[in-house]
């Protein structure tokens, strides 16, 4: 059934939305080609394009110079942020087959194809679905539950406590099917089957804002090691002693405003590594024994992988997440950087001077630490708790959820 489907999938990703809308697609759009179905992308703008195309090469690039049969059209009517007004020629190129995916395929067998139109986007409209509804079969990524989607299939790989299941469900009465919980989350084929072993002592740390870091975080954590490494002043107890043997990993996202900064600030830290243009995120991270990141798509693959880690928030769609991470007992909540960037920074290097601290590493909660954290298990952190972390992790998230998503729309 699968190699008659035509999927669609209309996303973007700049510097202002960020790159996971991109990212988390195309993963679903290489298992949607493992599983016999042709893949279109269908972008609004240069940047969006430019992103999507380094991904396909990356990929091409990490599988040996395989070539993807995926093509990407930018829209000539759209807009990342008011979508509507593109509803007329994507209508028309729906349905006209000179602009289907391999120009090769003749007209016939493109019109004898099944055609799926998948979307990513938070600027998604209640009349832009309903105007595709009686005209192809309609697929929504969601994870702010703006409003009852009419589509025939909805999936959102949120932390879904049991007892919140049935709300979820509830939400979604205009959908034909769903897809709920974080089994669905759409992770990089790199994430699969992979594990990490957790260690006695803390040698490499992992600093990742994702895509982008509008609120300068990476800058000012390096920064802020700087300090501590000359024996300068720190929020917290951490100490140049504690940090001389350990690597930090500073992961420079592709638009990330703060590159050229970070690069003239390395050569005099040593103990810092900077990580640009990286293909293979579950290589670098499988090296690093605990992580500080935004909220997002990354936690899932820190919980792939079972990395015991801290999370911020930098956007309104990643605090419920971010916060059901922390109510699992998961991964702890350090706050919002936008409203307390000192605080976050501070609770960061608080969670690296416990972990560090070789006498009494059980706890990295101090007097600084955010009243955020006040719920969680004092003792979260100790080796054997992080071992515990490690498998809570690894329970939410076993990174097969793109091969999941992809097994639902070929039997869409």
């Amino acid at each position: 059934m699968g190699s008659n489907r035509l999927i669609y999938f209309r996303t973007d990703g700049n510097s202002q939305i960020a790159s996971g809308h991109l990212v988390r697609c195309f993963s679903i759009a290489l298992a949607c080609q493992r599983a016999g179905m042709e893949v279109c992308f269908l972008v609004s703008d240069e940047e969006s394009f430019r992103l999507l195309n380094g991904l396909l090469s990356e990929r091409e690039n990490a599988d040996g110079n395989a070539t993807y049969d995926i093509s990407v059209i930018n829209l000539k009517s759209a807009l990342y942020n008011h979508l509507e007004q593109e509803l007329p020629e994507v209508i028309s190129l729906l349905f006209s087959p000179s602009s289907a995916v391999n120009p090769l395929v003749s007209d016939a067998i493109v019109i004898s194809k099944e055609i799926i139109y998948f979307i990513d986007s938070y600027y998604i409209t209640e009349k832009y679905l309903s105007a595709l509804k009686p005209l192809v079969k309609t697929v929504y990524l969601d994870d702010l539950q703006l409003f009852d989607y009419p589509v025939d299939l909805v999936i959102n790989y949120d932390i879904i406590p049991d007892d919140l299941m049935p709300s979820y469900r509830a939400a979604y009465q205009n959908a034909g099917k769903l897809l709920l919980g974080a089994a669905y989350t759409p992770l990089r084929p790199q994430f699969q089957n992979r594990q990490i072993t957790i260690k006695k002592r803390v040698s490499d740390i992992l600093i990742t804002t994702g895509g982008s870091d509008p609120c300068h975080f990476c800058l000012e954590f390096a920064r802020q090691i700087l300090l501590i490494h000359t024996g300068k002043s720190c929020p917290t107890n951490l100490s140049s002693s504690q940090i001389h043997n350990i690597t930090f990993h500073i992961v420079v996202g592709k638009l990330n405003t703060d590159k050229e900064k970070l690069r003239r600030l390395a050569p005099a830290l040593p103990l810092l590594q900077l990580h640009e243009a990286v293909s293979d995120m579950a290589a670098l991270m499988e090296k690093c024994d605990l992580a500080v990141s935004a909220a997002g798509t990354t936690l899932y693959e820190l919980c792939a992988l079972g990395i015991p880690s801290v999370s911020f928030t930098m956007a309104d769609n990643q605090i419920p997440s971010a916060k059901a991470f922390h109510q699992e007992g998961a991964i702890p909540y350090i706050g919002d950087i936008r409203h307390a960037p000192d605080r976050v920074l501070e609770n960061a290097l608080s969670f690296i001077e416990s972990m560090t601290r070789m006498s009494q590493p059980d706890c990295f909660f101090n007097a600084t630490v955010s009243s955020a954290l006040e719920s969680f298990p004092k003792d979260s952190f100790s080796f054997s708790q992080r071992k515990t972390a490690h498998e809570t992790m690894r329970r939410f998230v076993d990174g097969n959820g793109a091969l999941r998503i992809a097994a639902a729309l070929k039997e869409l």
